[in-house]
Formats: structure tokens, C-alpha cells, sequence
């Protein structure tokens, strides 16, 4: 009998090392991002500055032993650097404007700043929406503080 109990509970404490999880990427940024490597199709990558589609999602396996995070998506996807888009493409009214006069980009409420900029990158299609404001609209707002150039809306799915 010992040797079953002890067997159980060896079976139980082993067991548990690992767990596959929903994705929702704030929690697990809240829970994960600061214990955890996290690896998407077993590369290395920071989920702060990856923006993924939650459609493409095969299963998040949790590792607590190793402390990894590891998502496997159902086809690989192509992410765009935000520092490399070429934003002009997507306007047609506006062909000649140039990214100086980008003053801020909002990925899903959050303001992204300049350093993080640099290194984000998103599926494209985790895009649900892209809008951009000009000067004259976030002026019009009325926030505290004048704008000098266009302010990008960009929500995920």
C-alpha cells in the first residue's frame, strides 16, 4: 500500500510540471513575462514587443521546472517590424508624408514609445483595425497637450 501511495504522489508532483493554457496575451504577460523564457515555434522572443494572431494558435505549454512559456502556432507566421512599415502604402490620400510626422502608435490602448517601437512586431493578421488620426483630429479631441503629427490606432484580434 505504501508503494502505491508513494507512487501516486510521485505521479501527482511530476505530473504537474506542465499545462497547456488559453491565449490571452495580458494575462500572460501579467503572470509569465518576468519569470518566464518564452519561445514562439521554439525561438526566443519577447511576448512584451510580439503581437500574435489568436486564430494561428495550436497550444501554450507551460513548463514550470524549466520556467518556459512555449506557443506553437498552426502555420508560421511572417511578422512585420513596426520601425519598417511602410505606412505611406496604406494611404492614398496622403503620398507624400514621411514617418517624422508619426508622433505616437497605440497598439491596443497601450501607447507604444519610441524604444519599444524598435523592436515590435506584429502578424498582420492580428489586425482587426488600423486607423490613422491626423493633427488636426487629435487637436480637435481636445487632450491636454498639442499634437505635431499623426497618432496610429492599430486594435488585434
Amino acid at each position: 500500500m505504501r508503494i502505491f501511495l508513494l507512487l501516486l504522489t510521485l505521479t501527482l508532483i511530476f505530473g504537474c510540471a506542465t499545462r497547456n493554457i488559453k491565449y490571452d496575451r495580458n494575462k500572460i504577460l501579467k503572470k509569465y513575462s518576468s519569470e518566464y523564457k518564452m519561445f514562439v515555434d521554439n525561438q526566443k522572443m519577447d511576448l512584451e514587443t510580439v503581437f500574435l494572431n489568436k486564430d494561428n494558435i495550436e497550444n501554450i505549454r507551460i513548463d514550470k521546472r524549466a520556467k518556459e512559456l512555449n506557443i506553437t502556432q498552426l502555420k508560421p507566421a511572417e511578422f512585420y517590424e513596426m520601425r519598417k512599415l511602410k505606412l505611406d502604402s496604406v494611404i492614398s490620400e496622403n503620398k507624400n508624408w514621411k514617418e517624422q510626422s508619426i508622433e505616437m502608435v497605440i497598439i491596443d490602448g497601450i501607447p507604444i514609445v519610441d524604444t519599444l517601437l524598435q523592436k515590435t512586431k506584429i502578424d498582420p493578421n492580428a489586425i482587426r483595425t488600423f486607423t490613422i488620426l491626423t493633427q488636426d483630429k487629435m487637436n480637435e479631441i481636445g487632450f491636454c497637450r498639442g499634437y505635431s503629427g499623426k497618432v496610429i490606432l492599430i486594435t488585434t484580434e
